[in-house]
C-alpha cells in the first residue's frame, strides 16, 4: 500500500523512493511549533458540527459505510488499488461531493496540485462523483486578540496562489493538469521495491529548497570536499556540469559558466591565492565605517507557531524567549548578560533588552537582516509604548555577516558555507560547539518547548543552563570572528608593506646601476 506522500517521493527521485522505503530515516522534530488541532478548528469555520471521523490505520470500509449515514466526513481513509489517501473534509450535496484540503500554511502553490489530483483520482474510481474542490488555508492577515476567532483564522478557496500571494489557477484546473496514468505509476513503483537499490542520479532536485536527507548516503565522497573543490561553488547552476567535464576545481572553472556573483569571485581568487581572500579595502572601509564601540554582540532564539498562541500575534509570526548579549568596551573589557523567558515573554524580553543594551555602540548580529532586525520591528509593532527606543536599537544594527556575503572575505575550509558555525574554527579551532549539550539552534527549541510545556519528565534547570550556554556561545562566537577579521586585515597590511619595501629597494637598485 502506498500514500500520496510515496508518489510524491517517488516522482521527485525514483532512488529517494526506495530509500524512503528500505532505510527510513529517523523522524524529525517540525521547526514549526502545533499546539492546536488545525482539523478541529477548520470544522468551526465550515460549520461542521456532526460527522464522521476518521483515525489514524482506519479501514477503507469504515468511510465507505459512513458514505451513506454522514453528511460530513473528516479525516476519512480510502483506498483504490495500492493508494489510500485521507480526504480532510468530504461533504455530500444534492450534485455530488465537495472537497475541502486542508493546507496548514498562507497561500497554497500549484505544486500541492499533484497530491490534491491523486486524492481526486482514488475518490472517483471508488463512484464518488466530486463536484467541487476548495482549499481551506490560515490567513496571514489575521491578528489574534484575546480569544481565537476560527472564522478570520482560516481562508476557503477554489483557487492556488501565485508567487505574489494573488490568486492564480483554480483548484479544478490545476488538478486536470496535473492528470497523468495513475496505475503504471504504482506498479512501477511496488515493482521497483522488488529489485535491488537504484543508481544515484544527480539533478537540481536533489537540492532544490532543501538538500535531500539522502543527499550524503547517495553521493558519499561529497561529504568531505576537498576545499577548493568546484562542487562548493554557491549559487552555480553549472557546477554538476563542470565537474562532469572534469573541471573539478575552484580555478578550472569555466568563466562562460559562472553568475559572476561576488560570492563566486571571492571563491575563485581564494582558491588561485592559496586558500584564502580579502578584500582589504572593502572589508577595512566596512570595518572603520560600520562599527563603534562599544560593540554589543547579540543573538535571539524564537519559537515559531502555525497558529497564533498570544494576543497580537499572526499564524507562523515568531516569539523571541532568550537573547545573549556580549559587550565589548573599546579598552577590551568584557561583559555579558541574557535572558530566558516561558510562555508569553515578549514584554519581558522587551523590558530587559531595552535595560542590558547600553545607550551607545554598534549592535552586531549574525544574519542581522533576516533575523533580529524583523523581530525589532515585531516587537515594536507589538508594544508601541516601546516603539522609538527598539526601533534605535534597529537602526543601530550592524550585520556581521555581511563581509561575508558580500564576498569581502573568502576562506576555502568554508566549502561554499556561511554559517557562524562554519566561521569560527577558522578563527579558533579549539572553540566548538560540539562540547555543548545543545549543537544547533533546533535542537535549541526542542529544549525550550520541553521548558514552555513544563514537561515533568525534564530537568528544567539543566535545560536553562544548556539553553544558555548555546546562546552564549553565538555571541561568543561573533567576537572570534570580528577579532579574526581585523587580525586578518593586519597581517595583509604587513605584508603589503613588505612587498612595498621590497619593491622599493629594488627599484633603488636599478636606479644606482642607470
Amino acid at each position: 500500500m502506498f500514500h500520496t506522500s510515496d508518489c510524491k517521493k517517488f516522482k521527485r527521485c525514483q532512488k529517494y523512493f526506495w530509500l524512503s522505503k528500505k532505510e527510513p530515516t529517523s523522524p524529525f522534530s517540525p521547526y514549526v511549533r502545533m499546539d492546536e488541532d488545525l482539523t478541529a478548528l477548520a470544522c468551526q469555520k465550515l460549520g461542521i458540527k456532526e460527522y464522521f471521523q476518521g483515525v489514524r490505520g482506519d479501514d477503507p470500509q469504515r468511510a465507505m459505510a459512513a458514505l451513506e449515514e454522514s453528511e460530513w466526513l473528516v479525516s476519512a481513509r480510502f483506498e483504490f488499488h495500492q493508494l489510500r489517501v485521507k480526504i480532510p473534509f468530504l461533504h455530500k450535496t444534492d450534485a455530488g461531493w465537495e472537497v475541502y484540503f486542508l493546507y496548514g500554511g498562507h497561500l497554497p502553490k500549484e505544486d500541492e496540485a499533484f497530491n490534491y489530483m491523486l486524492s481526486v483520482w482514488v475518490l472517483e474510481n471508488i463512484g464518488l462523483a466530486v463536484n467541487s474542490l476548495y482549499v481551506i488555508h490560515l490567513n496571514p492577515d489575521y491578528i489574534r486578540w484575546k480569544e481565537l476567532d476560527p472564522q478570520e483564522l482560516f481562508i476557503i478557496s477554489d483557487r492556488f496562489y501565485n508567487e505574489a500571494g494573488r490568486p492564480a489557477r483554480r483548484l479544478s484546473e490545476a488538478i486536470e493538469k496535473q492528470k497523468i496514468e495513475i496505475q503504471p505509476m504504482l506498479d512501477e513503483m511496488e515493482r521497483m521495491l522488488e529489485l535491488e537499490e537504484p543508481e544515484s542520479v544527480k539533478t537540481n532536485r536533489c537540492t532544490r529548497r532543501n538538500k535531500c536527507v539522502y543527499y550524503e548516503r547517495c553521493f558519499p565522497e561529497e561529504k568531505e570536499l576537498d576545499p577548493d573543490s568546484i562542487l562548493t561553488l554557491v549559487s552555480s547552476q553549472y557546477k554538476n556540469q563542470m565537474a562532469a567535464e572534469g573541471r573539478l576545481m575552484l580555478q578550472d572553472a569555466d568563466p562562460d559558466r559562472i553568475e559572476g556573483t561576488r560570492q563566486q569571485f571571492a571563491q575563485i581568487k581564494a582558491a588561485q591565492n592559496g586558500g584564502c581572500y580579502i578584500d582589504y579595502f572593502g572589508l577595512k572601509t566596512w570595518l572603520d565605517g560600520a562599527l563603534q564601540y562599544p560593540y554589543c554582540f547579540l543573538d535571539f532564539e524564537w519559537e515559531t507557531y502555525a497558529v497564533p498562541p498570544y494576543e497580537g500575534m499572526r499564524s507562523y509570526q515568531v516569539l523571541p524567549f532568550q537573547y545573549s548579549l556580549h559587550i565589548l568596551e573599546a579598552d577590551g573589557t568584557l561583559t555579558h548578560r541574557e535572558f530566558i523567558g516561558v510562555h508569553d515573554c515578549r514584554k519581558d524580553f522587551v523590558e530587559k533588552l531595552l535595560q542590558d543594551l547600553p545607550p551607545k555602540g554598534s549592535v552586531i548580529a549574525y544574519n542581522a537582516e533576516g533575523a533580529e532586525k524583523i523581530r525589532l520591528q515585531e516587537l515594536a509593532a507589538r508594544f508601541p509604548e516601546r516603539a522609538k527606543p527598539l526601533m534605535k536599537i534597529h537602526a543601530r544594527m550592524v550585520d556581521l555577516a555581511f563581509p561575508f556575503q558580500a564576498g569581502l572575505f573568502y576562506d576555502t575550509r568554508m566549502r561554499g558555507y556561511y554559517s557562524l558555525k562554519t566561521l569560527l574554527p577558522l578563527f579558533d579551532e579549539n572553540l566548538t560547539y560540539q562540547d555543548l549539550d545543545i549543537h544547533q539552534g533546533m535542537d535549541a527549541v526542542v529544549q525550550w518547548r520541553n521548558l514552555d510545556q513544563n514537561n515533568d519528565q525534564s530537568d528544567h534547570q539543566a535545560i536553562r543552563d544548556h539553553l544558555l550556554q548555546y546562546c552564549g556561545l553565538d555571541t561568543y562566537s561573533m567576537i572570534i570572528v570580528m577579532n579574526g577579521l581585523k587580525k586578518k586585515l593586519a597581517e595583509w597590511e604587513v605584508r603589503h608593506q613588505h612587498q612595498e619595501a621590497a619593491t622599493a629597494a629594488g627599484k633603488g637598485i636599478e636606479d644606482e646601476n642607470f
